[in-house]
């Protein structure tokens, strides 16, 4: 297990010597309404010994709001309490800062640190009922927006999904994948240099426009970033020579979205929530709760060898194992 993921760059102040444990929702809905006995209810009750004895943390995150939202205000609170309780007020970043945070610390050298990926002293955000109702809106939109966004080719993939692919073909194809994706931000990177500006594209989606991805992040570079030309030189060269492979998040997503693509998989709202977390969690985790459709294709990915992260799903055998990694912290204490 990898604690050094929360050391990196940190002074002696700032250090997390704890293991990072990052919960699905399902995950935090199970242990809340498990039974004495059962294995959510060990595991529950194994997370809040070894957070109550320094060994662990669970940080929240803007999904994790979201989904949270969706309960009845009354037990949103319970469960956004019980997590808070367990976060040491840790809260994951939205992707757009995270990802321009790490292209940033890439170019000039600096270090990545917990506090790249998360903010600090982040509580109870749904005690505030206006909070509530703000994320319960914005749920609800994103899902329209997923749900408008997707159904065309979701339509396509009907005909498509479910056919087997040869192990060399399916890796070919996700890597011209990537390779489309990279070259794409390279692309609007030229045309930066080229115009001395850029103006944020809209995407259609129905009868919406959302903000482009890659011009999010170009903005942010160059607003709260201040990238100079030098530097959006330095980072042209980066992707030509390595792509995303040192931008965990870029990396993660494109690789996601490509298995996705190459195996014509349906797309709903639920699955980017999943993507969503992955992306931006998977990196600084040392251990990632997620369904076992999630965990099959992070497997397989081999993500969580890059990036040295035990991922369980919430099969039961996957829950014992679980439960042993988190009793094993505590022995291992006992014993230093």
């Amino acid at each position: 297990m990898d604690f050094q993921k929360h050391l990196v760059g940190m002074t002696r102040k700032e250090i997390v010597p704890k293991v990072c444990i990052y919960l699905d929702q399902f995950a935090i809905s199970d242990m809340l309404e498990s039974r004495e006995g059962t294995t959510w209810f060990e595991i529950r009750k194994a997370l809040e010994r070894g957070h109550k004895n320094g060994l662990l943390f669970c940080p929240l995150s803007p999904e994790h709001f979201l989904e949270t939202s969706q309960k009845s205000i009354d037990n949103a609170k319970i469960h956004d309490s019980f997590l808070s309780r367990l976060s040491d007020g840790f809260c994951i970043k939205p992707e757009l800062f995270i990802t321009s945070q790490l292209i940033s610390s890439r170019i000039r050298r600096n270090n990545v640190t917990i506090r790249t990926y998360m903010y600090d002293n982040v509580k109870d955000v749904l005690e505030n009922e206006s909070n509530y109702q703000c994320f319960n809106k914005s749920n609800k939109e994103f899902k329209d927006l997923i749900t408008e966004e997707t159904i065309g080719i979701n339509s396509i993939r009907k005909l498509t999904n479910n056919q087997k692919i040869q192990p060399k073909l399916k890796d070919s194809l996700m890597k011209v994948h990537k390779l489309l994706s990279v070259q794409k931000f390279i692309d609007r990177l030229k045309e930066l240099k080229a115009r001395n500006n850029i103006i944020i594209r809209g995407d259609k989606i129905g009868e919406k426009e959302i903000p482009n991805w890659i011009d999010l992040i170009i903005d942010q570079l160059l607003k709260k970033h201040k990238f100079s030309k030098y530097e959006i030189d330095l980072l042209i060269k980066e992707f030509e020579t390595h792509g995303f492979e040192n931008i965990p998040t870029l990396n993660i997503r494109t690789t996601l979205d490509a298995l996705v693509s190459v195996y014509s998989k349906n797309e709903y709202s639920n699955d980017h929530v999943d993507f969503m977390r992955i992306i931006t969690g998977l990196p600084k985790s040392d251990i990632l709760l997620t369904d076992k459709k999630r965990k099959a294709e992070l497997i397989e990915s081999r993500l969580p060898e890059k990036y040295n992260t035990k991922v369980f799903s919430g099969v039961e055998k996957d829950l014992e194992s679980l439960l042993k990694e988190i009793c094993h912290l505590e022995l291992r204490e006992q014993f230093q």
